[in-house]
């Protein structure tokens, strides 16, 4: 029996960086804004990203500006576009590079399939400038909130860029959505754990649970 090519497909936050990089890129970036308009006692990037790292606080912003005394209606709607619009500073996470340089020195195909809002995902992935071919690279946003995972539209699309008999495997971190439907179409399916990750790793049952978790993508080589 022929065997086919090996298709690693792959999330983006949390599985080729960390996503937790990118918020604080974002804090920065936002902090940086409050610094040029309203400057304080000290810096309101580092202030954002030390209660960022001590809290994980959902209401940073908020914080901020009742801590700095500026009005919410005023400032957070900019505070928020100052982070989705941002310029990431962000590089793929330790091992990733070696490992995708492994994949493909053995023949291996690469695609991307990764949710979020299209122009951040767009900055995010121009800003990991990763020196591989990646095809096809599907952000599920380009058709609206709908086509998110689990969608099995983006894992279709990709399937139909590389027609049978291709083994397809797709390697994210988030079980509550990233591995029902790549299942359901017959791929491995590959979690990875890391402590740093936003997204809780806890067990999953059914169609969301993973194949195989593990600890680097250093793992994924042996399978391919």
């Amino acid at each position: 029996m022929k065997v086919g090519v090996r298709v690693f497909c792959f999330d983006l936050d949390d599985t080729l960086f960390s996503e937790s990089d990118y918020v604080e890129s974002g804090l920065r970036a936002a902090g940086a804004l409050v610094d040029s308009d309203a400057p304080g006692p000290e810096p309101a990037g580092a202030w954002l990203v030390a209660l960022w790292r001590r809290e994980r606080a959902r209401d940073a912003f908020q914080r901020l500006l009742l801590w700095r005394g500026l009005d919410a209606e005023v400032w957070l709607a900019r505070l928020k576009e100052a982070y989705r619009a941002h310029q990431p500073e962000i590089q793929p996470r330790a091992g990733v590079l070696d490992a995708l340089r492994a994949l493909t020195d053995r023949g291996a195909r690469l695609a991307i399939v990764s949710d979020g809002l299209l122009d951040v995902q767009r900055r995010k992935w121009a800003a990991l400038r990763l020196p591989f071919a990646f095809a096809p690279i599907v952000f599920t946003d380009e058709r609206g909130r709908p086509y998110w995972k689990p969608h099995p539209w983006a894992f279709e699309l990709v399937m139909q860029s590389h027609p049978p008999p291709a083994r397809f495997f797709y390697v994210g971190d988030n079980p509550t959505k990233d591995f029902i439907a790549p299942n359901r179409l017959g791929w491995t399916t590959v979690m990875v754990r890391d402590r740093r990750n936003l997204h809780p790793t806890a067990s999953a049952a059914g169609d969301a649970s993973p194949h195989r978790t593990v600890e680097s993508l250093a793992a994924l080589v042996d399978l391919a």
